[in-house]
């Protein structure tokens, strides 16, 4: 605070009087101005260069030169840096959901080599801060998604990334409005300081920009995605519990790993609503394809389920079930939950416990298959069971009409390769989400007479909601049930047929007795699965189709294939 005061009041009028927050760069104000009896408010952002954290013997230990004129060189270039970037917020004014930029000033520093400089902005609360006195519900979570893929349209259009997306960055002015702020001052020091090179927050970060590779506007998505999933996750990260008041900084750390490896991200506990819980789902996508291809479209899906949203009477409260001490909320979330209610879990089969972590002897070997097989029969008219459950017993209008009004107002177009190249065999990143063009379709109100294809209803929003809620909910039973000794997918290849397939962990080969073994429990079933298939297609206006089962082995070799063709 004393550095700053020093300086006050800058421009002359603007007195400094109090620190609102610091970072590793620089420290942030609130600063105010009396003209005429009126009292103005703005926010003043000071960077000191070289920063505090920048030292002659942090350079040195990089091997970079320490004499002054090196030094002063140095810190020339990073005013400079800090000055494109400011060009660039002056660009950015006026725009709504983006903090505006009001002035700066650069002053040369008395004694020593550097500058101070200062940015006054407009005065807002950040969105923790925010938070503590307004609870959100989830249309508050899906309209900030929304002003913040209008701020990332704005960036897109610059051919620009943010690269730092996190509630820190997030503010609300006095009417509830979100903003957009951080455009890079903190990164280009962060750029100049010895060691970091990788602009971003790890919490928040895609996984494309922690290898350090090439990223575009799906990595501010992705980040974006982050913020919504831990707003309808009590504020706990992917793979975090839930349930508990504290969790310790190897628990953050494995599930940070968890998530930047690829591992599909479960459904956030406390969203009340599926298709919202999709959408996020969708965005938080392990490769950049397979998330929302621009803002526009993520914005598009969004005001959709707002305007449903919109028509509801009441709306869910998302509030975490601990406060930030540490203590139960005052105000806790309702005891009964609005279950997602798209896919309930699957139902398993009963089977004895398998080993988790040493393959099966082999005298246990044709149990565990026989128990797959009944897995596979469950699973695989669970799809469609379920989808005739919402129409005939347990029918929930308000999310079929969320659903149908996540598609964009126009048709697009979907691409022309009718092949889908059958998804990677390593377990360690399995691809759960099926081939997809880049774009979304629209849903089917658009298909002809003959109905649409399977794999044109998994790239509409619908299809796409039931697959990430089924693969994640199947997936959950398997490993409860075996231990992890699976791996559940489902995709597409071609346009008429599905796949449902099933990766063994520890098991290479099957015997002919083990393969006619679970042919024959198939074959049971076969008739019933064809009649469930023909109902599904008739709900959504799909074609026919054929459906495979498909068994693999640990090395990706299939071991066996089950067709069913209606």
């Amino acid at each position: 605070m004393t550095e700053a005061t020093a300086f006050s009041p800058l421009w002359g009028e603007w007195h400094i009087r109090e620190l609102v927050g610091h970072g590793s760069f620089g420290a942030v104000y609130r600063a105010e101005k009396t003209e005429y009896g009126n009292t103005y408010v703005s926010a003043i952002k000071h960077l000191p260069i070289p920063p505090a954290n920048m030292t002659k013997a942090s350079l040195a230990a990089e091997g970079l030169p320490t004499d002054d004129d090196s030094l002063r060189q140095y810190c020339d270039r990073m005013r400079d840096d800090i000055i494109r970037e400011i060009n660039f917020c002056y660009t950015l004014r006026g725009n709504t959901h983006i903090v505006s930029y009001e002035d700066h000033c650069i002053i040369p520093k008395k004694d020593g080599i550097g500058y101070d400089i200062f940015i006054r902005m407009e005065y807002l609360t950040s969105l923790p801060q925010y938070m503590t006195e307004h609870p959100l519900t989830e249309k508050d979570v899906i309209q900030l998604g929304i002003s913040l893929c209008e701020a990332l349209e704005l960036l897109n259009q610059r051919h620009m990334i943010h690269r730092d997306i996190k509630p820190a960055n997030i503010f609300v002015n006095d009417l509830g409005v979100y903003k957009l702020g951080d455009f890079g001052e903190s990164k280009v020091l962060s750029n100049h300081s010895a060691g970091m090179t990788i602009r971003g927050t790890y919490a928040y970060m895609s996984p494309e920009i922690s290898l350090g590779g090439q990223a575009d506007i799906t990595a501010d998505i992705y980040s974006l995605g982050l913020v919504l999933y831990r707003l309808l996750n009590g504020g706990r990260a992917p793979f975090l519990p839930t349930n508990t008041p504290s969790v310790d900084t190897s628990a953050i750390e494995a599930a940070n790993i968890r998530r930047l490896r690829g591992e599909p991200l479960p459904p956030p506990s406390f969203c009340g609503n599926a298709a919202l819980s999709a959408i996020v789902l969708k965005a938080c996508a392990y490769h950049p394809q397979e998330r929302w291809s621009s803002p526009q479209e993520m914005k598009r899906v969004l005001e959709g389920l707002l305007s449903t949203a919109n028509s509801e009477p009441s709306a869910y409260t998302v509030r975490p079930p601990y406060s930030t001490t540490g203590q139960p909320s005052v105000n806790p979330a309702p005891s009964v939950m609005p279950a997602p209610s798209v896919m309930p879990a699957p139902s398993m089969p009963s089977v004895p416990s398998v080993p988790m972590q040493t393959p099966p002897p082999k005298n246990k070997l044709p149990l565990i298959i026989g128990v797959a097989a009944g897995l596979v029969v469950a699973a695989g008219v669970i799809l469609t069971v379920v989808l005739l459950s919402n129409g005939q017993q347990n029918r929930q209008p308000e999310v079929s009409q969320s659903v149908s009004n996540l598609s964009p107002s126009s048709t697009v177009t979907s691409e022309p390769s009718t092949v889908v190249s059958q998804p990677s065999t390593v377990v360690s990143e399995p691809s759960t989400v099926i081939s997809q063009p880049s774009t979304v379709t629209s849903e089917p109100s658009q298909t002809s007479a003959e109905g649409m294809s399977v794999r044109e209803f998994f790239t509409t929003p619908t299809g796409q909601m039931i697959q990430s809620t089924y693969v994640t909910q199947t997936q959950q039973q398997i490993d409860e049930t075996l231990g992890g000794f699976l791996t559940f997918r489902m995709y597409t290849e071609g346009e008429d047929t599905m796949v449902y397939e099933y990766q063994y962990k520890n098991i290479d080969s099957m015997t002919e007795s083990q393969k006619a073994s679970i042919t024959a429990e198939m074959n049971n079933s076969r008739a019933t699965a064809q009649q469930e298939i023909r109902a599904f297609m008739s709900e959504y206006n799909i074609r026919p189709y054929q459906l495979v089962y498909r068994y693999k082995g640990s090395s990706g070799t299939t071991l066996i294939e089950f067709t069913i063709t209606v």
